[in-house]
């Protein structure tokens, strides 16, 4: 990968998780998940630490045998790969905007039958049908959403009368939040909601809530030991692997402060009230 790609990660949300992709792929020589690690113990690596930020998440839900999902903003796929796999539900659905990720998807889901990608938008879902998600999962995405109002509508039509739903997002601290410019905001996806915001809208258009959850310290946690994540024998110089060292220091450290000052990650779970 050129160098150049690498820092390309503020030019737009295409290109972040491009260099995102495409670093985790030369890094581990696989894709990772694409959202924040998540504690738990001493001695975790990132793909662990991922893997336990999804299963906290769902670890509220019922089992999930004989059910169908839906990831709505499923990015490169591993995430539903990973459920799909280790919760073994009879369907599994991945939805993005994005058609590079949904391009990995489709190489990652190793032959699923009943594992399924697809380029759609969050706020429209046109292929999914009306009553037929019985968990709709949104895990790091939903601030991307910039009328996120008509992606409520959205679990509301597409959930079974008993479906269930979990929405972790990064929300601001404050309802006023400054950025660079308008114009980097709306490049880079930026439309994050105020937990406050969020509350609202559910009670405004019938959702009941289960959980509400601040987990902003366990996904700071999360970014201890980070200086190991980067294995030098997987780098083909010794220029790649500081390179490398230098992107994951830079972006470890504005997410950590974006998270003391600006934001908190909050995780949602209910139903449909009156189902």
């Amino acid at each position: 990968m050129n160098n150049k790609h690498l820092f390309s990660t503020g030019n737009s949300t295409r290109k972040y998780y491009k260099s995102m992709n495409n670093t985790y792929q030369q890094i581990y020589g696989k894709h990772l998940m694409l959202h924040y690690p998540f504690y738990k113990g001493e001695g975790e690596g990132l793909e662990q630490r991922q893997n336990n930020l999804t299963d906290y998440c769902l670890q509220a839900l019922p089992e999930l045998d004989n059910k169908k999902l839906l990831e709505v903003g499923c990015g490169n796929g591993i995430q539903s790969i990973y459920i799909y796999e280790s919760l073994k539900p009879a369907q599994m659905t991945g939805i993005d905007l994005n058609p590079d990720n949904i391009e990995l998807a489709l190489q990652n889901k190793n032959g699923h039958v009943n594992l399924n990608f697809m380029v759609d938008d969050a706020q429209k879902l046109e292929t999914i049908p009306d009553k037929s998600v019985d968990v709709l999962l949104c895990i790091e995405s939903a601030f991307h959403y910039p009328e996120k109002e008509l992606f409520l509508d959205q679990i509301k039509r597409v959930l079974k009368p008993e479906g269930k739903f979990v929405i972790a997002d990064i929300v601001n601290k404050k309802n006023v939040r400054l950025y660079l410019s308008k114009k980097w905001k709306h490049k880079m996806g930026f439309f994050h909601w105020t937990k406050q915001k969020y509350m609202d809208s559910f009670d405004k258009n019938g959702f009941h809530l289960d959980v509400v959850e601040n987990i902003t310290k366990p996904v700071m946690k999360g970014y201890k030991g980070n200086r190991h994540w980067v294995i030098r024998e997987n780098c083909k110089s010794y220029i790649h692997y500081l390179m490398f060292r230098i992107f994951v220091i830079i972006q470890v450290q504005i997410n950590l402060l974006l998270l003391r000052k600006r934001e908190d990650y909050i995780l949602f779970s209910g139903k449909i009230r009156n189902n």
